[in-house]
């Protein structure tokens, strides 16, 4: 199987979670992942909720999100400037926030944390099972699946 990757900056801000979102949905899709699947869902989400952990809490003026497919193996990486590790936690019951980590701790394979020299890279890998793909000849010839072609509300 090919080796995919996409790497893109956006601004710290709210709005940079939705936009996350939907491109690597769309790069996912285009790079032969059946929209809809049980996987697809959960790397969508895990990629929401790091994205939504360094906004809200880096502080960044950019965060920079890496998605790479490497046969049937999917990462995800989100990186921003703070050097401030985050920690896995078990929120109350009333508690609005503190779920992301263990969502994505959740949903993924393995996740980690790695420092960097501008701050810092959370990471999640997701094993694709060989019946998320779609046809190879479909996958190849399939369009970027459009933005508001999805919605998922959060």
């Amino acid at each position: 199987m090919e080796t995919h990757q996409l790497s893109f900056t956006l601004p710290g801000t709210p709005h940079a979670v939705a936009d996350a979102r939907h491109r690597v949905l769309a790069a996912l899709c285009r790079w032969g992942l059946q929209p809809g699947s049980e996987v697809l869902d959960s790397i969508e989400l895990a990629s929401s909720e790091l994205v939504t952990n360094a906004v809200k809490h880096a502080g960044s003026k950019h965060v920079s999100v890496d998605i790479r497919l490497c046969g049937a193996l999917v990462r995800i990486g989100v990186c921003d400037a703070s050097h401030q590790l985050p920690r896995l936690r078990l929120p109350g019951a009333v508690d609005e926030s503190g779920r992301g980590l263990l969502i994505v701790a959740t949903l993924a394979a393995r996740y980690d944390v790695e420092l960097t020299p501008t701050g810092k890279r959370c990471w999640a890998e997701f094993e694709v099972p060989s019946e998320t793909y779609a046809d190879a000849r479909a996958a190849s010839a399939a369009p970027a699946l459009p933005l508001s072609s999805r919605h998922v509300p959060f």
